[in-house]
């Protein structure tokens, strides 16, 4: 199909604004955004990720990093699984030291020297 017959006119002419679209979409509409799920990372993919070791990781999962979830109902062993971007988002808000744990205070037995 030539260009005049699929605009209506010659080229140039510019006697008529652009059409306006036929259906409006409302802000309820404009929101709903179709998500599908991040998939899980494992341990390995995660550490390679974030380019630290995987036993560094597990720590943080342990002590509640952001982004890891453990499968399983063990008590010494577990599966972690991981969301890169809920990783990434903790390392940015600085959320991945290991905090110390406090030293007990309590007195040794015997003599102070």
């Amino acid at each position: 199909m030539p260009l005049e017959e699929a605009t209506g006119g010659e080229r140039g002419d510019s006697a008529e604004p652009f059409p306006a679209p036929t259906g409006v979409i409302t802000a309820k509409e404009s929101r709903q955004v179709l998500l599908t799920p991040e998939p899980f990372a494992s341990a390995d993919e995660a550490a390679q990720f974030l380019c630290v070791k995987r036993r560094y990781l597990l720590e943080l999962a342990r002590r509640g990093i952001a982004g890891a979830y453990a499968l399983g109902t063990g008590v010494k062993r577990k599966t972690w699984v991981f969301r890169l971007s809920e990783l990434a988002a903790s390392v940015v808000r600085n959320e991945t030291s290991i905090p110390k744990p406090a030293k007990p205070c309590t007195i040794g037995s015997g003599s102070p020297r």
